[in-house]
């Protein structure tokens, strides 16, 4: 049986490899990989991306007679900067714009969607954070293993 692709480690070394530095300079990218695992990161280095999987991670639609079915998987980005809000929404348009010109890139996926942005407002004074929800699609693929 082959393996089930990662959807955050795939993401993220796209972002990774298509990122346009003169569009907005680059972040660090982080794959969060465990659910307790302490996030440590260092903003005065750069900005930073997180990535972890989403609720529900994958979420599976069966067609007609359940022999073929859609997959949907969740995919959270957390983007922290200290620069300004400006670049946060500029982080945020550099990850839309690669998720619509790369569609239909990835190997393991059918298509990539950029679902959401929200900005979050916290305590904390010059720090900028927002979360990102992409969603990969793979239609009408076989659930039969």
């Amino acid at each position: 049986m082959a393996n089930e692709p990662l959807p955050v480690n795939e993401i993220l070394a796209e972002f990774d490899s298509q990122w346009n530095a003169s569009n907005v300079t680059e972040p660090e990218f982080i794959e969060v990989t465990g659910a307790n695992e302490p996030i440590r990161f260092n903003l005065n280095r750069a900005d930073h991306v997180i990535g972890r999987a989403g609720s529900p991670a994958l979420r599976e639609e069966p067609i007609g007679n359940w022999t073929y079915g859609d997959r949907f998987y969740s995919i959270e980005l957390e983007i922290h900067t200290l620069d300004s809000r400006q670049r946060l929404y500029n982080i945020m348009q550099e990850i839309r714009r690669i998720c619509h010109a790369r569609v239909s890139s990835l190997t393991n996926f059918q298509r990539i969607q950029f679902m959401n942005f929200g900005e979050l407002t916290n305590e904390q004074v010059n720090l900028w954070s927002g979360n990102v929800t992409i969603e990969l699609q793979n239609y009408a693929i076989t659930l039969e293993t």
